[in-house]
């Protein structure tokens, strides 16, 4: 039987980040991967904030054109396929007078998500009208390690969104960690906070799914230079993670996935417990 799995994303290049490798296993084991991301649309009349992280991204005026055709072409490289919701990120949102909602990068970490009702309600109501929970086998969402408004928004919006879909006793939901916000361990109380509560399930991936993960995330060339120092750093961050996690010299190693329920069924295709 073919499983369709569902990866929802905040932004265009988190779910290939921190799922990518297990993107990749369960494709090559014969499902099929659709990774919706929530915040594709780009706003006009940028604010100087947005207008510095475009100027790290080094790309032209159609920063989102070419932002949503990297995310294409890293999904086409996992075997997945991409379904683009159209909302605006935190840095192009505004006040009703106008003004940008953000205009520090500290405050993308350290505001409270539930200050943002109305863009969090906009969240569940495209969520809810273009995608069919129900089509699924189960659903990934993030956790929101990092604490990004956009994450715990999505996260968010994500559960109400299902409770709202009517299939929500049938649908399972499983939780990711957010990479490379974990990998920063600056967060120092995700666990309790984010996961408390939740089951988390290992799930055995190897060497080549690895592989596949740093060759799909090259393609968002825009967003290496914002995340790490280079690509060597993005590389040796990647790398390095998996290594912590490593079961044996083959080079295979465990991901760790967060489910509701202590039984709940882990997609997988070699060992989880």
């Amino acid at each position: 039987m073919n499983h369709h799995y569902l990866f929802i994303s905040a932004h265009l290049d988190d779910a290939v980040i921190s799922c990518g490798d297990y993107i990749y296993g369960l494709v090559q084991h014969g499902s099929k991967v659709t990774i919706a991301t929530v915040f594709t649309g780009m706003g006009s009349e940028l604010s100087m904030l947005a207008r510095i992280i475009h100027k790290k991204f080094g790309l032209g005026a159609d920063t989102m054109g070419v932002r949503r055709l990297e995310d294409i072409r890293a999904a086409e490289a996992l075997g997945a396929s991409v379904l683009h919701l159209g909302l605006l990120e935190c840095i192009y949102r505004k006040n009703k007078d106008g003004s940008p909602v953000y205009g520090k990068l500290h405050n993308l970490f350290d505001t409270d998500w539930r200050n943002e009702a109305g863009v969090l309600e906009e969240i569940v109501k495209v969520m809810t009208e273009q995608i069919g929970f129900n089509r699924y086998d189960a659903v990934f969402v993030p956790l929101g390690i990092g604490r990004h408004v956009d994450h715990r928004l999505v996260r968010e919006a994500a559960e109400q969104a299902r409770l709202r879909s009517g299939f929500h006793a049938q649908i399972d939901f499983m939780y990711y960690e957010d990479l490379p916000y974990l990998c920063y361990k600056r967060d120092i109380s995700w666990q309790s906070e984010l996961a408390g509560g939740l089951h988390a399930r290992n799930v055995l991936l190897t060497r080549n799914g690895l592989k596949a993960k740093i060759h799909a995330v090259l393609h968002y060339r825009s967003q290496i230079g914002l995340l790490w120092p280079s690509k060597y750093g993005m590389l040796k961050m990647l790398a390095g993670h998996a290594r912590s996690k490593r079961e044996n010299e083959s080079g295979s190693y465990w991901m760790t996935l967060y489910a509701s329920g202590a039984g709940d069924p882990v997609p997988h295709f070699g060992s989880v417990k």
